[in-house]
Parts: C-alpha cells; structure tokens; sequence
C-alpha cells in the first residue's frame, strides 16, 4: 500500500490530481499577467483576483483529492508541474523551450514515474501479504 495505509492507487483520484496541477498552474500565469500591469490598475486586480480564484479552487481540490491519495504521493505528482509551466510558457509568453529545459522535465518526470509506479508495487505487495495472512 502506499505510506498511508488505508490509501490505494486510485486512477481517478490521480487524474484529478492533474487538473487541480493544471488549475493551479493557470495561476501562475495569472501572476506573470499581473505583473506586467500598471500597479494598482484594474488589469492588475483582474489578475490577481483571477490567481485568488484559483488558488481557492485549487485548495478545494487538493483537499479532496487527499482524501483519495496519499499525502506523499500527490505531493511527488507536484513535480509534473514544471510540464504544464513550460507549455504555459510558450503558449502565452512566447518563451523558447531550451534543451535544458527539456532534460530537466523528463528528470522530473522519470522521478515521479518511479516514485509513483515503485509505491503501485509496493503497494500490491502488501495487499497479497495481508491476503495469505488472513487464509
């Protein structure tokens, strides 16, 4: 099982684990957006009530989905973050992808890959202990 014993890989609890990263990521878009308004100005609020919004979401979400998943785990999934801040990136500051940058997204992600698939099995390990032990 995972650290959290009475916790299993739960599929739909990691997907949403995704979209609140996604959520939240949007925020810190919202923040650079904000950043290049005139202080003070009501873009610059509109942002920042934008990154409030989400955060709120996003804390809502995070609750939930720590119902389902570990702490440990959905906190390593965190990682994935960096993917969805690259592509924000690009999509909507023009900022060129460099091949550091690539390399270090696939660290993170072979990390959390292993992290993830490595607590799956032992996981499973433990359930069929706990089986032969209760035959």
């Amino acid at each position: 099982m995972f650290p959290v014993k009475d916790k299993k890989f739960n599929a739909g609890a990691f997907i949403l684990l995704q979209i609140a990263l996604i959520i939240v990521s949007f925020g810190a878009v919202c923040s650079k957006m904000a950043g290049r308004q005139e202080f003070l100005s009501i873009p610059f609020f509109a942002f920042y009530g934008a990154l409030i919004l989400i955060l709120f979401v996003y804390a809502i979400l995070w609750q939930q989905i720590l119902k389902r998943i570990s702490l440990v785990v959905a906190y390593a999934c965190r990682g994935i973050g960096i993917i969805y801040a690259i592509l924000w990136g690009v999509l909507f500051f023009k900022e060129e992808i460099t091949w550091k940058m690539i390399a270090g997204a696939v660290l993170v992600l072979i990390g959390v890959y292993i992290f993830i698939f490595g607590e799956i099995k032992n996981s499973k390990k433990d359930e069929n202990e706990e089986g032969s032990e209760n035959a």
